[in-house]
């Protein structure tokens, strides 16, 4: 295994005091480790290699010296041992926990002496203090924080990688990637976004003060998400699914009732599940919903197509004239077996819902098991942007802020654009003939 000794090094010319490190020689492996700890040296044992009074102080004034000295001498030999079981540890591998150990330390003492830590500033995001332009966020938002501070938390405890302003660098990205991937099972979108939301963090860190680490801007910190693969219905879709008679089956009625409403109104789940009476308004004698989003804040005055005021007139007893909502996981669950159903009986003429094929990363997937609530939204934005109806209007809807943002959300797949760039050729081609033929 080989002697952990520590030594000194030559006096510094100013203070006259010399720096300690410790020097493990083990395996034909030299490792030289300083942990910024200086010392006279008339107060040093030679022989003992300790420090000759036991009430000599780390520079901090907070621990005993050779305490400090002590467990170093432990933390490596543990680290070292435990390292074994997988093969000889480099110099590098034992020099990054014995920082580590000197890191955990401070972070500990800053975290008792009320000194800002990331932790604490994540806190201040979870709990809505830090807002974004004087405005709050959203509830989806600060839940975001809260699963990105219970990643860290975890990542420090089981990673034994202690969590600091100065400890967010590329090291750490790279281990930190490995252990969402890995150890969490997050997918790759997922991760981009955790480490979006801790780039946030480090941003604030730095906007006030708590630290100067800029790693966290270094072009490789970052994890690119991957384009999603979701379907969207088409309008004929949609109004054969509100034709299909549940009569007999009321929960499911309701949530087909419901799904459908939000196909035409492209709201959230959040929004559209929430709607008040003071939310259906009437603008020269038309219907319209008008809503501040919960999302975004922003105010969205959306018309109401016949289906949306046939479903009103359907639930005219209820308060807000729509089906009883329900949790957005219950939602997801009947919605699926909703359109299996419909797909499934031979009088109806969806039976697209039991097509395979509409995602591409997934083409054994029938088309019902791929619906979600947030299928509605997304299918009310394509639809009408297959129209043509201007993209910049149906942001105004959809809540999105560039236009970059809102055709990477709709859903036009590649056999959407083939077939309308199909229909252009054959009426350009039919007036051509025309021509010729005259």
């Amino acid at each position: 295994m080989g002697e952990i000794n520590f030594y000194l090094k030559a006096a510094q010319k100013v203070s006259k005091k010399s720096l300690i490190y410790l020097k493990y020689k083990y395996n034909g492996n030299v490792l030289v480790f300083a942990f910024g700890q200086t010392i006279n040296a008339a107060n040093w044992h030679v022989n003992r290699q300790r420090v000759k009074s036991n009430n000599e102080t780390t520079a901090d004034g907070k621990h005993s010296l050779n305490d400090l000295l002590d467990n170093l001498q432990k933390v490596c030999t543990k680290a070292y041992n435990e390292a074994l079981k997988t093969g000889i540890p480099t110099p590098a591998q034992l020099r990054l926990v014995l920082q580590d150990f000197i890191n955990q330390n401070h972070h500990e003492e800053e975290v008792a002496a009320g000194i800002p830590t990331l932790f604490s500033l994540a806190e201040r995001f979870i709990i809505g203090e830090i807002k974004f332009k004087g405005r709050d966020k959203s509830e989806s938002s600060l839940q975001n924080y809260a699963a990105v501070t219970k990643h860290l938390k975890t990542f420090q405890e089981k990673a034994k990688y202690p969590i600091t302003f100065e400890s967010i660098n590329l090291d750490f990205f790279y281990k930190y990637v490995s252990f969402l991937k890995d150890k969490v099972k997050l997918a790759p979108n997922s991760i981009a976004k955790d480490i979006s939301i801790l780039k946030v963090f480090m941003g604030e860190a730095v906007d006030q003060g708590y630290t100067s680490n800029l790693q966290y801007r270094h072009s490789k910190f970052s994890y690119n998400e991957e384009e999603t693969d979701q379907v969207y219905l088409t309008e004929q879709e949609i109004i054969d699914l509100y034709r299909f008679d549940f009569s007999s089956k009321k929960k499911l009625e309701q949530v087909r009732d419901l799904f459908v409403f939000a196909c035409w109104v492209g709201l959230r789940f959040s929004d559209y599940s929430t709607i008040q009476p003071e939310n259906i308004v009437q603008i020269d004698g038309d219907s319209f919903i008008k809503m501040i989003t919960q999302k975004t804040k922003e105010l969205v005055i959306i018309p109401c197509n016949p289906i949306v005021l046939d479903i009103f007139n359907k639930y005219q007893h209820n308060a807000n004239r729509l089906p009883k909502s329900i949790s957005n996981q219950k939602f997801n669950e009947y919605i699926k077996e909703v359109c299996k159903i419909a797909g499934e009986d031979e009088n109806n003429s969806i039976t697209s819902m039991l097509e395979v094929g509409r995602l591409s990363t997934k083409p054994k997937l029938k088309l019902w098991e791929a619906l979600s609530s947030h299928t509605a939204r997304r299918s009310m934005a394509t639809n009408y942007y297959l129209q043509g109806f201007p993209t910049i209007d149906l942001m105004k809807i959809t809540g999105h802020k560039t236009e970059r943002a809102f055709l990477k959300y709709i859903r036009v797949s590649k056999l959407d654009t083939a077939k309308r760039l199909n229909a252009h050729i054959k009426k350009n081609w039919s007036e051509k003939m025309l021509r010729v033929a005259v």
